[in-house]
């Protein structure tokens, strides 16, 4: 079986006036299960992505890097287990176990990104279980066992983030998605105008996130040929503890700072026309606040006097990675009002898209 090797202590080097030839940053082969993934109550199938990774000398990392045998294990066993629990995720007692199946995430609609080092794309595995999972009265643990070593790796026990969006205690919601005709409006221009989505954080819920996606249509004058197109923003997060009320915002002024860096401005003979957009909040749980925070903390700049831990809620010493879940409460069709439309056509900084008006005008 090849080797994966992971660049890591090399690049210390860079900050020496010189290294020596005799310092082994290679250590001894030794397998490193990397697993990772995210779980949502939203979501018909649920995906847990295992890899290995290891440091040796002797092999080229590039190499290496375009061989699957190198990064994925021959025969693992992949369980979830099932416990009923406290509300603070406490385990009562053993509920069911659910055994995971090996796919190609290529064949499963997720493609491997082309990469251009020449990094494998196919196969690329993963495991799946279609399981219906729960949020409150339930938690959960991953557990992998290699069957050529006879190891086990598990993660932490962990909730379910609660994707119930009705109004109640512990469920996701947001108070604007109870209108039934909604329109958004972010025509103000003034420092202290914002666009704000609010409402109730969910159970097992921490992080936050809103984002608004914008669909508009680019128009060829002279040709006539149309392309629909969108444009993603993430305007705003929020850490709030669950059953708390959160609030993710950002100044309007930001969201045409958004749309002209994103659409750009609008070459010779092209006119844009604005269509619906999308509201979207994601609930991540406590795993992913943790470790989007201890990611932020990595880069400690030329004074830093030590390499900073990675966080990993999986457990034993030879398995990295996090196991977390995420919820998703969106509003579909969301109509943008005329006065916002005038000032995008207006502002100095969205007059250069050359909007053109609606696409049902």
């Amino acid at each position: 079986m090849k080797k994966l090797i992971i660049p890591f202590l090399a690049a210390v080097c860079l900050f020496l006036g010189s290294c020596s030839e005799d310092f082994k940053v290679a250590a001894p082969y030794k397998n490193i299960s990397v697993i990772y993934g995210t779980l949502s109550m939203n979501d018909t199938a649920h995906y847990i992505r295992i890899e290995k990774a290891f440091l040796d000398e002797s092999k080229s990392a590039i190499t290496m890097a375009q061989t699957p045998d190198s990064s994925f294990y021959k025969d693992l066993e992949v369980k979830l287990n099932e416990y009923t629990a406290t509300e603070n995720g406490t385990v009562v007692n053993f509920s069911s176990t659910t055994t995971l199946e090996k796919v190609d995430m290529n064949t499963e609609g997720y493609p491997k990104q082309s990469s251009s080092t020449g990094f494998f794309t196919a196969p690329s595995y993963g495991y799946k279980t279609k399981k219906e999972l729960k949020s409150a009265g339930y938690a959960y643990q991953l557990l992998v066992t290699n069957k050529a070593t006879g190891r086990t790796d598990s993660s932490d026990v962990f909730g379910i983030v609660n994707g119930n969006t009705k109004t109640g205690s512990g469920n996701f919601y947001i108070s604007l998605f109870s209108n039934a005709n909604l329109k958004i409006n972010f025509s103000k221009t003034l420092m202290t105008s914002k666009f704000s989505l609010n409402g109730q954080t969910p159970l097992y819920g921490k992080l936050m996130e809103g984002h608004i996606i914008f669909h508009y249509l680019e128009k060829n004058t002279g040709t006539g040929f149309e392309e629909r197109k969108q444009a993603d923003m993430l305007f705003g997060t929020a850490v709030q503890e669950p059953k708390g009320q959160f609030d993710v915002n950002t100044l309007n002024t930001s969201i045409y700072a958004f749309l002209r860096d994103e659409i750009g401005t609008a070459p010779a003979g092209i006119e844009r026309y604005l269509d619906s957009c999308d509201l979207v909040v994601y609930a991540g749980s406590k795993e992913l606040y943790t470790f989007q925070q201890i990611n932020l903390g990595q880069s400690g700049g030329i004074t830093g006097d030590q390499i900073k831990p990675i966080y990993t809620n999986m457990k034993g010493q030879n398995a990295l990675g996090v196991i977390g879940s995420r919820a998703i409460n969106m509003y579909y069709n969301v109509a943008i009002d005329s006065v916002t439309l005038d000032s995008l056509r207006a502002n100095p900084l969205t007059m250069p898209l050359n909007i053109k008006g609606f696409t049902k005008d």
